[in-house]
């Protein structure tokens, strides 16, 4: 039997450590919170076209200059530049700052109430939970509904850590995130069905084998996969957090803790959980018959 590894002999070392981070990211988010960004406070919207050319970075600079905490900067086709501050922030020095960069004609000056930011926020929430069962209908439906707890639980397991690395660090948390965060979900998922249809064919394959040999056996098997897709994920989503800017760094933060996570607990979480629960329904079983 090709097991180079036994992975799932350092389950309850993995559960100590996972509990340890999804324990501290909540209280985390209880007591720091998330910074929120200008889509889910409300803000203000200036649009700006200058009188001479220009760079983006020069722009970020001097919004910073002026002591704005959060904000974005967008570049238009039509030349113009799109800057979003958050609720609280002073517009007016940041438009005595740009000043100094060049004159320029004010395109635009709208505020973003509260009443449209709670709306994103119902929304942003609606597309997770919608995602998160939608996922879990699907694993159901390929696999048997615990193997879907297994992978959902893992999948919020992955979410809720990336968010406390969120409080942790203070980063903004906007719209894109979210959309990361929903891509992350989904890398932990394709991990972990990848992993779990290997243990449903050698199951079929290899009948006489405990249920945690075949998962190792499968965990295994599949181990090569697993890490060159994780490696080379990690590595361009790192050169873009490191390069990308202000903005692509944000939401490539994301990535580069939600891979980290994501193939940790595809391995240890998802089948760790679906083993001993299976363990735990074997040993009800076997007592009601005894009953």
């Amino acid at each position: 039997m090709d097991v180079r590894f036994r992975f799932l002999r350092w389950r309850f070392i993995s559960y100590g450590v996972s509990l340890l981070l999804v324990f501290g990211s909540l209280i985390l988010l209880g007591t720091r919170g998330l910074n929120l960004g200008l889509d889910f406070t409300g803000g203000t919207v200036v649009e700006v076209r200058f009188s001479k050319e220009v760079g983006i970075s020069e722009v970020r600079r001097a919004v910073k200059e002026a002591g704005t905490e959060s904000f974005l900067v967008q570049e238009t086709r039509e030349g113009t530049y799109i800057i979003k501050v958050r609720e609280g922030e002073d517009t007016r020095a940041v438009k005595e700052s740009l000043l100094k960069i060049s004159r320029y004609d004010l395109i635009r000056e709208e505020r973003i109430g509260g009443v449209i930011s709670e709306e994103l926020r119902r929304k942003a929430v609606f597309a997770i939970l919608t995602a998160l069962g939608g996922i879990l209908l699907y694993l159901a439906f390929r696999f048997k509904p615990l193997w879907g707890v297994g992978a959902l639980l893992a999948l919020i397991h992955d979410v809720i850590i990336v968010l406390g690395a969120y409080s942790l660090t203070y980063r903004e948390v906007n719209l894109e995130v979210v959309s990361a965060l929903l891509i992350v979900a989904g890398y932990s998922v394709a991990d972990t069905v990848v992993i779990f249809d290997r243990i449903r064919e050698n199951l079929r394959v290899r009948k006489g084998l405990p249920l945690e040999d075949v998962m190792d056996l499968s965990i295994n098997q599949t181990l090569s996969r697993t890490v060159m897709t994780s490696l080379t994920t990690f590595a361009t989503a790192t050169v873009l957090f490191l390069i990308g800017g202000y903005a692509l760094s944000n939401i490539m933060f994301a990535f580069v803790v939600g891979v980290i996570v994501g193939t940790f607990s595809s391995v240890f979480v998802a089948s760790a959980f679906v083993l001993d629960m299976v363990r735990v329904l074997s040993r009800e079983e076997v007592r009601e018959e005894t009953a």
